[in-house]
């Protein structure tokens, strides 16, 4: 078993195994579509969407949670603010452009996509509404922090607010994908609790009330799914308790797996391009007359994953493209940075 303090850290020693799992998660997703109209162009009756739709409570919680986790490392101070947006803006804002610019020229190429680039960048548009909504998650912590820096009991109200905000069916604007931020924030304050409380990591028998929890909520999304109830929304507050105690679970139990280790330390950047990645790979099969839908999957599947870490290893020896693609300053300046310290 996983052991939280495993590195002399409150960091999981399986964060990276769990955020590779969530990559994988993402990409399936993306390559079937999450509608009929896109991905593999299934009707949503198909068991490919059924498989995707089982599994909806537990995506990107991960993802989301674990960010939360790792900010929660340094929550901010006052006098680091101005270095924070720095990061974030070349980690974030930066990457966020260009993958809009490129994603929107492909459609416009591909699909004959007349979007605006100004409604591109300042609405939600494709996969990239996540980092819209993750920029203003970070806007809104960064500025709780420095002036009133919440406790864990305000988190959780803030929380159960959120949730209750997203289920009331309030309608919200789609500038910058503001309506995301009441969907991800419950999970990206659990996982700043949940750091703030990392000892909990320890407790088994929290992780088996989490695990009955998420048990509970599955069946009762399945049973939905058959149409025998009415089901669990995914905005609703039992889907949120579904997907913080996935995390939880996750955390603590799930295996360190080398692989899926090696897989997260890229995931930033496998998501921003998975879906280019593997749209341009089914449009290829398809051109070449491939129709057995296991065999585009896995190969769309596999384009998603290896295209973008390739891409990373490029990307990191060339100044700006580094930044403008990964996120990440040139990877010249950081060895140079290394020879200096060494010596």
């Amino acid at each position: 078993m996983p052991n939280p303090t495993s590195r002399g850290t409150d960091v999981p020693a399986n964060m990276d195994s769990v955020r590779g799992l969530a990559c994988l998660l993402i990409i399936a997703l993306h390559v079937v579509g999450d509608t009929a109209t896109n991905g593999l162009h299934l009707p949503m009756t198909s068991n490919w969407h059924y498989a995707m739709r089982s599994v909806e409570f537990l995506r990107i919680p991960l993802f989301t949670a674990l960010s939360g986790y790792l900010y929660a490392g340094k929550r901010l101070a006052r006098e680091d603010f101005s270095r924070f947006w720095i990061k974030k803006i070349r980690r974030l804002v930066i990457p966020l452009l260009f993958v809009t610019v490129v994603e929107l020229g492909l459609r416009h190429r591909a699909y004959g996509d007349e979007t605006p680039l100004w409604v591109a960048v300042f609405f939600s548009f494709v996969h990239l509404w996540y980092i819209q909504a993750l920029i203003l998650l970070f806007v809104v912590i960064s500025i709780l922090d420095i002036y009133i820096r919440p406790s864990v009991n305000a988190l959780i109200l803030i929380s159960l607010a959120t949730i209750m905000v997203a289920q009331a069916g309030v309608e919200l604007p789609t500038f910058f994908s503001l309506y995301g931020v009441c969907y991800l924030g419950p999970y990206f304050l659990f996982g700043i609790i949940l750091r703030e409380r990392h000892m909990l990591l320890n407790n088994r028998q929290v992780g088996s009330v989490a695990l009955g929890v998420v048990v509970i909520v599955l069946l009762a999304q399945q049973l939905g799914l058959w149409g025998v109830t009415v089901g669990v929304d995914l905005v609703q507050l039992p889907a949120a308790l579904a997907g913080m105690g996935f995390v939880f679970i996750l955390l603590q139990r799930f295996p360190r797996i080398g692989m899926l280790a090696a897989i997260g330390e890229y995931s930033y950047t496998i998501y921003l391009w998975h879906i280019i990645a593997s749209a341009g790979v089914r449009h290829a099969a398809m051109s070449a007359g491939i129709s057995n839908l296991p065999l585009i999957f896995s190969l769309c599947f596999l384009a998603g994953l290896i295209a973008p870490i390739a891409l990373y290893h490029i990307a990191r020896r060339i100044p700006l493209i580094s930044t403008a693609v990964t996120g990440e300053r040139w990877q010249r300046a950081t060895l140079v940075s290394s020879a200096v310290q060494r010596s």
